[in-house]
């Protein structure tokens, strides 16, 4: 969650993003869709529908041209509150607009990706296509009005508006002191009492932000599982390949809050995934009833039995010494100055290959059914992560 201006400076990394390790190439569309049962909840009066975009990354047996990391870089750069470093106008993905998806087997399963607050759906491009490298459609929601801004499919794009009322509100939260005093809180509290009131205290300041938010993206995600029987059986693309039986969710932040709390609401969900999401008041209240992973930043140290605690299926919190939150994002290897405070000292490359190799081995147990990995011995190779489990002694 980033509001500031973002000064324009060269980093000198890559100008294509990481090669993805998996056998497939990876292709990549954008789509979108209404909602003809919710309200915009951005919409002053309260009279249009709700809309989202997404953009989905899959795998494929050719490849072609690379796609841009920022579909409209021209455009998103004159955005006013949300300029890039230069680098970004010319990054390049490692995906393919649109090619055709693998014919090597029947159908694949389907992961559901929610960005973090103030950001988009393309902040962890390295995850997408990783996952889709290695047999995953991934789909990344954009939340209109809470997303730096998205494309639809005819190139119109859609942006924050800052003067928003609802914006504005939820700003106004974010800017009591008394919250920003909790944020410091969350990494000195000693017992899990202490943190247990953290959590509920930020509910309390934060009700619009870290109550009501969430579930309107969970309600985006449910929204957009109930579209992908569709997508099955009439998109040319992707007709008769998505495994509506094999469904994930991960997000970031509040993706990861929305990605989780999804979980709680659809059992169509058969694991779910939070990349430094914490937890907030709705998950605090209620039982886990999907294997989960939350992955976390150094702040959430000693916090391990309170994010296992809240799940009756097999559930993993690893915590990942010297990170912070945008460590989870791309930004961890093409950085903007606005979030180099939020950015532990682990380093991008490292930070990457944690989130890749996890996600991708949790995914793999529990939806490709690949029961004999050992999520635990895998996390406990990696020095940088403390874990904890609620599969007994570790």
């Amino acid at each position: 969650m980033v509001l500031n201006s973002f000064l324009i400076t060269g980093y000198g990394q890559s100008d294509t993003l990481p090669k993805p390790t998996g056998k497939y190439y990876v292709g990549v569309t954008y789509l979108s869709f209404i909602d003809h049962n919710r309200k915009e909840l951005f919409d002053n009066k309260q009279e249009k529908n709700r809309e989202i975009t997404v953009k989905a990354w899959y795998p494929s047996d050719i490849k072609s041209d690379f796609e841009p990391y920022l579909l409209n870089a021209e455009s998103e750069f004159g955005v006013k509150y949300f300029q890039y470093p230069e680098i970004y106008r010319t990054l390049l993905s490692n995906s393919s607009r649109d090619i055709p998806l693998s014919a090597e087997v029947n159908k694949f399963p389907v992961l559901i990706f929610s960005h973090g607050w103030g950001e988009h759906y393309s902040q962890n491009s390295i995850q997408m296509e990783e996952l889709a490298s290695h047999g995953y459609i991934v789909f990344s929601i954009s939340h209109h009005y809470e997303c730096r801004f998205s494309s639809f499919p005819d190139g119109r794009l859609v942006y924050i508006d800052m003067t928003n009322e609802r914006l504005q509100k939820i700003m106004a939260e974010m800017a009591n002191p008394q919250a920003m005093e909790l944020l410091q809180k969350l990494s000195i509290a000693g017992t899990d009492e202490e943190r247990l009131r953290v959590f509920a205290d930020m509910d309390s300041l934060l009700p619009t932000g870290l109550l009501e938010t969430p579930q309107y993206w969970a309600e985006d995600i449910l929204f957009f599982i109930d579209q992908l029987g569709e997508l099955d059986n009439e998109n040319e693309l992707f007709i008769n390949k998505l495994d509506l039986d094999r469904i994930g969710v991960f997000g970031m932040s509040m993706g990861g809050l929305a990605s989780v709390e999804a979980s709680l609401m659809d059992n169509r969900i058969k694991a779910c995934v939070s990349l430094d999401g914490g937890l907030n008041g709705f998950i605090l209240k209620s039982n886990i009833m999907t294997p989960a992973l939350f992955l976390n930043s150094k702040k959430y140290s000693g916090y391990g039995n309170i994010f296992t605690g809240r799940s009756e299926k097999d559930c993993y919190s690893l915590t990942v010494k010297n990170s912070d939150h945008y460590n989870f994002t791309d930004y961890t290897l093409y950085p903007v100055p606005a979030v180099q405070p939020l950015l532990g000292s682990i380093g991008g490359a490292k930070s990457e290959k944690i989130m890749n190799v996890m996600l991708r081995m949790f995914f793999d147990k529990y939806l490709e059914g690949k029961h004999n990995i050992d999520l635990i011995g895998q996390a406990k190779s990696f020095p940088e992560i403390e874990v904890a489990s609620n599969l007994g002694s570790l």
